[in-house]
């Protein structure tokens, strides 16, 4: 739930209906969404921490074009909206996103989903399988930006495969840097690494950082 002194912002946010995310009905569409993984008993980031990520990627990708952005355990496609919305406003070309689930049910619960949704700018392709292969197997270890919701006990080997694949200035956030806390060895290999970070004191946190240029 929107704390209330964030709740102003339901009226301030972007708008989106069914025809294309920026013209349409976007408070709607966030809220079937919202009450799908709901009522199936899945577990998905809070109204608040969408607000973290649309406002960290959208920073981030603005007047950018041929980004692409990784959704790591995206359940049934709630985290992609915010995503793919900050893509959508910020982007000056096409930008690419991949949702990655590793439940098979789920995949097809956000494809069904988002069958009716257009983007201008963003293309999404949802896919089943596990997170961590799917980013390790990525071909052209070309990733700029990649948003992680797996299992905390694996943060410390998501942090290490992006050591390699993030691009230089490249940009990733953690869901669930506080409850439940990641290993500590996750802020450890960052710190090794020289990646500075910062932690959102949402319900859950969220932790965000990027991969120093070269």
């Amino acid at each position: 739930m929107l704390s209330d002194n964030l709740s102003f912002l339901r009226d301030v946010l972007p708008s989106a209906q069914g025809v294309s995310l920026r013209e349409s009905e976007f408070r709607d569409f966030e809220l079937r969404l919202r009450l799908n993984s709901d009522s199936a008993g899945v577990s998905r980031i809070d109204f608040e921490d969408g607000l973290v990520i649309y406002a960290a990627l959208f920073t981030f990708a603005h007047g950018r074009s041929g980004l692409k952005v990784y959704d790591l355990g995206s359940a049934m496609g709630y985290s992609t909206l915010w995503l793919a919305k900050a893509l959508e406003d910020a982007c000056s070309g096409p930008c690419e996103l991949t949702a990655v689930e590793i439940r098979p049910e789920r995949v097809e619960a956000a494809r069904a989903a988002y069958r009716d949704v257009a983007f201008e700018r963003v293309s999404i392709n949802f896919v089943h399988g596990d997170a961590l292969k799917v980013l390790e197997d990525s071909e052209d270890d070309r990733v700029d930006v990649a948003f992680v919701d797996v299992q905390v006990s694996l943060y410390p080997r998501v942090v290490e495969l992006l050591t390699r694949k993030l691009l230089p200035g490249g940009l990733a956030m953690f869901h669930n840097a506080i409850r439940p806390p990641p290993p500590a060895e996750t802020f450890q290999l960052l710190v090794k690494a020289g990646w500075r970070y910062a932690i959102v004191p949402t319900l859950e946190g969220v932790l965000i950082t990027r991969r120093p240029p070269s």
